[in-house]
C-alpha cells in the first residue's frame, strides 16, 4: 500500500473507514463475475469447478469479498 494511502486512511474516524469498507465491497461485488447455475455443466475444466465450488463456499459462508 502507497504511504500516501495509509496516511489517509490512517486519518479517517471509525465511521468513515466502515463507510469506505462498504463501498470497496460493493465494487469488488460488482466487478466479480456472477456464477448462474446453468453455467455449471459436465465439462467444465477442472479450475472452472474448483471457481464454482470458491464460489458456492463464499456465499455460504456469506462472506462480503
Amino acid at each position: 500500500m502507497s504511504d500516501r494511502f495509509k496516511e489517509l486512511v490512517s486519518e479517517m474516524d471509525h465511521a468513515t473507514l466502515e463507510e469506505l469498507r462498504r463501498s470497496v465491497v460493493a465494487e469488488i461485488n460488482a466487478r466479480r463475475p456472477v456464477v448462474q447455475i446453468a453455467d455449471i455443466h459436465p465439462r467444465m475444466s477442472a479450475a472452472e469447478k474448483e471457481a464454482v465450488a470458491q464460489e458456492i463456499a463464499r456465499v455460504l459462508r456469506g462472506d462480503d469479498v
